[in-house]
């Protein structure tokens, strides 16, 4: 009789649990729509355990609202569950940023190993969140919010003094394609690194023909003067037309790369990424994210009151039991003529969606979504470098 009972006192007990458990994660997923809903750029690392008849919630997150919006509604509505959620970075000493791009190019990637995809890359130069490290990878955010996994080296981790340093510091941007710097002002000395278009380094000095850089992690180094701009000048760009397109047409020829977001090597979003950024304008990463920003032109394509600059979405309309997908970006060039990175094609060309020319790709009016304007149609203040809280942290304030 008293096993009986005990057996049932237990399976009552077990079910409270499960049914607690239930709710529990019926609240947190409710939660990760409202605050986490895309975790390419929103981590959210939960889970509830059950351990010796309670439960515990564990895991981590990187924004300081959906921390506070689960530990207050864990609180009031599970008072008895126990709460270990961290708040990453767990030692972030109140900064914000706390690490920089510390190569030409950094690979973030989707787990903590060389092996897996990656996701994006991020410039040298670039500050960042270093949100934790385990076994030689460091889990960083980067300012248009993708989350991966570097190898450590690739960030160079700064304190409140060396951020603050870093911020005052007069700074130059690289806009050759690609280039080198030097151990000495002389194009025939060691390399110390090779450059990308988008690089950021500090000024330590200038010369007639070369300027003096230091690296996050105080190497030293010269690069050519023709090849730099003040970091002010690109971050301060008032965009235009045809700052697009000579930008864009740069990249021409550039090899096609899953993930890229460099001119050694791009993907189709990386590519309009790139283009707006050496316009002053910071986008979202993913061809998707970059189709909700803009007005919307036309969602049938037609020559026709499309600019040059203006961007163009391809890929699957919603039907009824399935949603709009976004999988690819191009930048319009006039006439009918686009210019993007696509994989088939391996490499960024000029194709057009004139059937009677020779770089019409059949299928691609049937994939067709919209076209889009950012120029000169959005507030571009709001989408500007300097308004991006990553760049806050490291442009100097104006006094």
């Amino acid at each position: 009789m008293l096993f009986l009972m005990a057996a049932l006192f237990f399976f009552a007990c077990t079910s409270r649990v499960d049914r607690t458990a239930l709710q529990l994660n019926q609240l947190l997923d409710s939660l990760k729509v409202q605050l986490a809903h895309d975790t390419r750029i929103a981590l959210w690392n939960l889970s509830v355990q059950k351990e010796d008849g309670k439960l515990l919630l564990d895991g981590e997150v990187a924004d300081r609202d959906a921390y506070e919006a689960i530990r207050t509604s864990v609180e009031r509505q599970f008072p008895g569950v126990e709460n270990s959620v961290l708040l990453l970075p767990v030692d972030g000493g109140g900064q914000f940023i706390n690490g920089v791009a510390n190569n030409a190019v950094i690979h973030l990637r989707r787990e903590p190993s060389s092996k897996k995809e990656m996701v994006t890359q991020s410039l040298l130069g670039t500050p960042v969140r270093i949100l934790k490290e385990e076994n030689g990878k460091r889990l960083i955010q980067v300012p248009d919010g993708y989350l991966g996994w570097v190898n450590t080296p690739e960030v160079y981790f700064v304190n409140q003094d060396e951020l603050a340093r870093y911020r005052d510091a007069e700074k130059i941007i690289y806009i050759s394609q690609y280039g080198q710097s030097y151990s000495e002002p002389d194009e025939t000395s060691l390399p110390v690194s090779d450059l990308v278009i988008g690089c950021l380094l500090q000024v330590v000095t200038w010369q007639q023909e070369f300027v003096q850089v230091s690296y996050p992690d105080g190497r030293l180094a010269w690069v050519l003067r023709s090849d730099v701009r003040p970091a002010e000048e690109i971050f301060n760009k008032t965009i235009s037309k045809e700052g697009v397109v000579e930008t864009v047409l740069r990249f021409h020829g550039i090899p096609y790369m899953w993930g890229g977001n460099s001119s050694k090597a791009i993907d189709c979003s990386g590519l309009v990424y790139n283009t707006f950024f050496m316009n002053g304008i910071l986008l979202p990463r993913d061809a998707d994210l970059q189709s909700l920003y803009g007005k919307v032109v036309t969602d049938r394509f037609k020559p026709d009151g499309l600019e040059t600059g203006d961007l163009l979405f391809f890929g699957r309309r919603a039907t009824g039991n399935q949603p709009e997908r976004i999988t690819h970006v191009a930048i319009y060039l006039g006439d009918s003529e686009f210019i993007h990175a696509a994989g088939y094609r391996e490499r960024v060309s000029i194709n057009s969606m004139d059937s009677t020319r020779t770089g019409f790709i059949p299928h691609y009016p049937e994939i067709f979504i919209r076209a889009t304007r950012i120029i000169g149609e959005v507030d571009e203040g709001a989408l500007s470098i300097t308004a991006n809280k990553y760049y806050k942290e490291i442009i100097p304030v104006k006094r």
